[in-house]
């Protein structure tokens, strides 16, 4: 695998071009899939030092560094924690992040996959642009900001469509963040949702590592779903 940095182009006085991270394999073949990958909250950075942060939590960018995605290119932008790290969110990087896939992997099949913030990142970049990614997966979850986001994301075909959601414990979580996962879940069908009792780090490591659905036969795991080659370890 070959990685790299290259910059998001983003056009606003606002905010910063992205820094992100891309992972090659050895071979670029017309056939290989790319893979957005948008980071949580705690993994918000504005230098390229900090990019690393992307692959806590062994995520997408961290299993292809590994090898474990053999026929994928990785692309994990990284957003800075603009104004703060609590506030910042991904909808500020929704059109350039599907410029930049459009123009730059035009003609490729394009997927995505984020956890906790990253994973309404997502949510976001495909109720604001439904044919951009063939399918996507989101570990975790939070929910949007308001109604008005809330029925953008809910009332789009290709979110229940296209998705897989694995959602952690709820136990600690907030009335907000329930209902959210309550409407999303819904709007899935069964193989294709999972509610794991599990903390939210731990969530994240297992999906990204390729753990499968926890309820019922015939569901599949992240890179299953995605239609994405995943070689897990092999422990001698």
């Amino acid at each position: 695998m070959r990685a790299s940095t290259i910059a998001v182009p983003v056009s606003s006085d606002a905010v910063s071009d992205l820094h992100a991270l891309v992972i090659e394999p050895d071979s670029v073949r017309a056939d290989s899939s790319i893979l957005l990958f948008l980071h949580g909250k705690g993994e918000a950075g504005s230098s390229l030092g900090s990019l690393p942060l992307v692959c806590i939590h062994q995520t997408a960018p961290f299993q292809a560094l590994l090898g474990h995605l053999p026929e994928t290119l990785v692309v994990a932008p990284q957003a800075p924690p603009i104004p703060t790290i609590d506030d910042w969110n991904w909808r500020e990087y929704v059109k350039p992040l599907a410029e930049f896939l459009t123009d730059r992997y035009a003609k490729k099949r394009v997927v995505a996959t984020g956890f906790s913030r990253g994973g309404l990142g997502v949510l976001q970049l495909v109720s604001a642009y439904p044919d951009l990614v063939e399918a996507w997966a989101a570990v975790d979850p939070q929910p949007a900001r308001d109604q008005k986001e809330t029925n953008a994301i809910l009332s789009n075909p290709a979110v229940f469509e296209q998705g897989w959601v694995r959602y952690g414990s709820f136990r600690d979580r907030n009335d907000t963040w329930k209902t959210f996962s309550s409407l999303l879940l819904a709007r899935l069908p069964g193989q294709n949702r999972d509610i794991a009792e599990l903390p939210h780090a731990e969530m994240a490591v297992q999906a990204y590592s390729g753990s499968s659905l926890s309820a019922g036969t015939g569901t599949k795991n992240l890179y299953d779903f995605l239609g994405l080659k995943f070689v897990p370890s092999r422990l001698a």
